[in-house]
């Protein structure tokens, strides 16, 4: 039985990751005014194939997938962000208090960095690696609450 204070995991499926992909593509063709036939510019693909992904009814290849990405940051990838934070398995969010300190030990390491020679080099960012990721981690925990999209609008 789950308790009423416990939240439900988010499933992560390959249709709750199309749904994902499909909502932002939807949002993004909304808000920018665009068609079928430019997001599949954007993406390498005919104009029909765009609109498959913007439906959810076709899987994305890892080069489109990069070139939404490059295109649309965030934007594009927000809901599957969102849904591989929720459903990852033995508990989910971050507390924001750790999530604070999390990205404030990270700012602090980057300053660190800065202080012999106003610059980062790769050894110092790979010696505070594992610190960045954690504040990477605290950042898509908070990002992770932010509503949900609708998804497969057509």
């Amino acid at each position: 039985m789950t308790r009423q204070s416990t939240p439900r995991r988010s499933i992560f499926s390959a249709s709750a990751v199309l749904d994902a992909v499909a909502a932002e593509l939807s949002i993004i063709k909304a808000e920018d005014g665009l068609t079928d036939a430019d997001i599949g510019r954007v993406l390498g693909k005919s104009e029909d194939q765009a609109a498959k992904y913007r439906t959810g009814t076709a899987e994305m290849g890892v080069v489109a997938f990069a070139a939404a990405k490059r295109e649309w940051n965030g934007r594009f990838t927000g809901a599957l962000d969102r849904l591989c934070v929720a459903s990852r398995p033995g508990g989910v969010l971050m507390h924001d208090r750790k999530a604070q300190s999390a990205v404030l030990e990270a700012a602090l390491s980057l300053s660190q960095a800065l202080e012999d020679d106003d610059a980062i080099s790769p050894d110092e960012v790979r010696d505070c690696r594992a610190t960045l990721e954690r504040a990477r981690a605290a950042i898509d925990a908070q990002l992770a609450k932010l509503a949900p999209t609708p998804a497969r609008t057509a």
